[in-house]
């Protein structure tokens, strides 16, 4: 097993199944887990207002209005879902925020 950094800016940081009152939480999965199977686990342990927010169940990927990074690089720029994560990894959920 393995544990990752988990954190949720902006307004996703306050949601009511969170209810962590932390800014990062650390979650453990097996060695070789994928950033997939990390947002499947967060959807599980969460609950459904996390998974309206992040995670797009018929596509089974983020939503488009989420951004993350993995230790400070997009994940775009990665492997995707098939990220391999590493024993400490900082990952970061940013909700795209539109105005005008």
């Amino acid at each position: 097993m393995i544990t990752v950094d988990v954190q949720f800016m902006l307004y996703l940081a306050l949601l009511p199944d969170l209810n962590m009152g932390k800014k990062t939480i650390t979650i453990e999965i097996n060695e070789g887990a994928t950033f997939g199977e990390l947002l499947k686990e967060l959807v599980e342990k969460y609950g459904p207002s996390l998974s309206k927010e992040i995670y797009d169940p018929q596509r089974q990927t983020l939503r488009d209005m989420v951004m993350v990074t993995i230790n400070g690089q997009l994940l775009h720029t990665l492997n995707g879902l098939n990220t391999v994560l590493q024993q400490g990894d900082r990952v970061i959920f940013v909700p795209l925020v539109m105005g005008g």
